[in-house]
This record gives C-alpha cells, sequence and structure tokens, in this order.
C-alpha cells in the first residue's frame, strides 16, 4: 500500500488541489442580484441566447439586412452610477418589421443575440 501511494503521489496531489480548488470557489459563490427581493417578485431564469463573436454576429446582422438603431450601456448593479459591465445594441431590418437584441461584453469580442422578433409594431403610430 506504501509503494501505491508512493508511486501515485503525483496524481493524488492533483485530485487533492483540484478538490481544495473546488471547495474554496463554491465558497466565494454569492447570489447578488440587483432589485429588492422584498419589493419585487422576480426570478432568475436560463433563457437561451445565441454567441459568437462579434465579427460573425455582424456577419448575421449584414447579412440579414439588419440595421444598427440604438446602443446603450448595462451598468454593474443596475445602478446609474454602476461601472460598465456590457454593451447593448438594438437593430431593426430594413422593413423594420423585425428586431434584434444584443449584448456585447466589455472586452468588445464576444456579442450574444437576446432575440430576433418578428412582426414588430410600434404603438400609437398606426403600425
Amino acid at each position: 500500500m506504501k509503494n501505491y501511494i508512493l508511486d501515485n503521489l503525483p496524481s493524488i496531489w492533483v485530485v487533492l488541489v483540484f478538490i481544495l480548488g473546488l471547495t474554496l470557489a463554491a465558497g466565494n459563490v454569492k447570489a447578488e442580484t440587483d432589485w429588492d427581493g422584498n419589493k419585487y417578485e422576480f426570478r432568475w431564469m436560463h433563457v437561451p441566447v445565441v454567441c459568437g463573436t462579434t465579427d460573425e454576429i455582424q456577419v448575421y446582422l449584414d447579412d440579414n439586412k439588419f440595421v444598427l438603431k440604438t446602443m446603450s450601456v448595462g451598468r454593474e448593479g443596475a445602478r446609474e452610477e454602476g461601472s460598465i459591465a456590457y454593451l447593448v445594441t438594438y437593430y431593426l431590418n430594413e422593413k423594420g418589421d423585425q428586431s434584434i437584441a444584443a449584448i456585447t461584453s466589455p472586452s468588445g469580442h464576444e456579442t450574444c443575440m437576446m432575440y430576433r422578433s418578428f412582426d414588430l409594431r410600434a404603438p400609437g403610430l398606426g403600425t
């Protein structure tokens, strides 16, 4: 048994360090929300989004004739004074009846399309 442990010491060491790392990482996870849980009955959802490099998303937008209409930023903690956390962009197709909302990481290298909607209408404009 002693020889088995000594012969496999490097493997055992890696496993122990890995388990220690997982334990420490799990202890550092905290659930933060940007809303008052006593005031709103919100919950986190797992929403499917389509992500890719920003360049590849732009190819999709160009191929499908979407044009940038608005840009804004998301801020940490959903607070006006928070640091910029991501870029939000909103696109319309040439006909104006489809939209895509996207968010881009602070590095600008990855973008996720949150949705592509159809039959777009603007209340009060007779559309």
